[in-house]
């Protein structure tokens, strides 16, 4: 069963599926966590897993780089995650049968991205939330892993904005080019899908598959040598 929680309140019940709810609501506020938690466990009885898939980007030279777009990535990225991640913890704790918590983060988090200093550096910090929650959570059976996708075009709300055009002009291209300059750059020369993310997070997230693994990164990217891990 699925709790879906979105500001697209439209957009999270299609998400969680017909025998899921959706919930509106705002990552950043605490009060709105607390709340779709809160109806979560009034109507599944509990919580198992955490995916926390909140999502901006944001690219401007440092110098064009504003306070407030600085602010806003690190307020969802960075509070957004420690937020959600607060509460599941708190109720799979009393809950004390375990639990797993994924983070949907980025190639950018290991790897400095030009001309988007807020954006990596946010999913910098979400990366190692990611592997602090790990360590906390183990005496707990709380596992806590972390999908890295890169350039997952087609199906995302993010590529459908400015960040798209303005990724396209760091690298001196048209939009309409991005792609597939993205699938010429890793090594298998393939497209990263959604569905790719999909199956990474359904790894992370079973007991069956992935129930001896925590603090764990699992790129999706095609393979981008920069970003393997060290």
């Amino acid at each position: 069963m699925v709790a879906g929680f979105d500001l697209d309140e439209g957009g999270a019940t299609e998400a969680a599926g017909p025998l899921g709810i959706g919930i509106g609501g705002d990552v950043t506020s605490e009060e709105s966590v607390a709340h779709a938690y809160r109806e979560a466990v009034r109507k599944f009885g509990g919580v198992d897993i955490l995916v926390s898939n909140a999502g901006i980007a944001s690219s401007s030279a440092i110098e064009d780089t504003t306070l407030e777009e600085w602010e806003r990535n690190h307020r969802i990225l960075g509070t957004g995650y420690f937020l959600v991640s607060k509460e599941a913890f708190r109720i799979m704790r009393e809950q004390g049968t375990g639990g797993s918590v994924v983070f949907i983060s980025s190639k950018n988090s290991l790897v400095a991205g030009k001309n988007a200093s807020a954006y990596s550096s946010a999913k910098a910090a979400e990366l190692h939330l990611a592997r602090c929650l790990a360590e906390e959570g183990g005496a707990d059976g709380i596992r806590v892993n972390t999908v890295n996708p890169d350039a997952v075009l087609r199906g995302s709300k993010i590529w459908q904005g400015n960040w798209r055009e303005e990724r396209a002009a760091n690298y001196g291209l048209d939009p309409a080019e991005l792609e597939e300059h993205y699938r010429q750059r890793n090594t298998l020369k393939v497209l990263i899908l959604p569905e790719d993310i999909a199956a990474s997070t359904l790894h992370f997230a079973s007991e069956a598959r992935s129930g001896k693994s925590t603090g764990n990164i699992l790129n999706v990217d095609g393979g981008v040598p920069a970003a393997y891990t060290r």
